[in-house]
């Protein structure tokens, strides 16, 4: 009799546990970022967010690769969101991720990447080459 109250009190933790996984999704964007001119000014693009991207919803980790022709010294590289009001610096790291979880935007929100070549004088124009985001988001 003890056991079957054993695994009836288990088989009923288990229930609960995975009724409290959170189910969510993925985005994909790719884009080519703009060429970068003249030093410090910002340039920025927005990956497009696909259609039936969820309205609400929360997005977590954003695994992003980003690239140019060239990376001259000074050069910044942000992922934004809000209108580049809030950025996350992934210059030293030109693929990886970054978790989004703490913003708390949803999943339909686009991402920039804003990126910037810092210092003076004169230089060649670094060009924007194949950049990409995955979204993984939670509702």
């Amino acid at each position: 009799m003890k056991r079957k109250s054993i695994l009836l009190a288990l088989s009923g933790l288990m229930f609960i546990s995975s009724s409290a996984f959170a189910t969510g999704g993925t985005a994909t964007s790719s884009m080519v970022p703009p060429s970068i001119s003249v030093k410090n000014q910002w340039y920025n693009k927005a990956f497009s967010v696909p259609a039936g991207t969820p309205s609400t919803g929360k997005v977590g980790q954003v695994y992003y690769t980003w690239t140019y022709s060239s990376y001259p010294a000074g050069m910044q590289v942000y992922l934004c969101y809000n209108n580049g009001n809030t950025c996350y610096d992934v210059s030293s790291a030109r693929s990886g991720s970054v978790d989004f979880t703490k913003d708390n935007i949803a999943p339909n929100q686009p991402i920039s990447l804003w990126a910037r070549v810092n210092g003076t004088g004169k230089m060649v124009t670094v060009n924007g080459q194949s950049s990409q985001v995955i979204v993984n988001y939670t509702f």
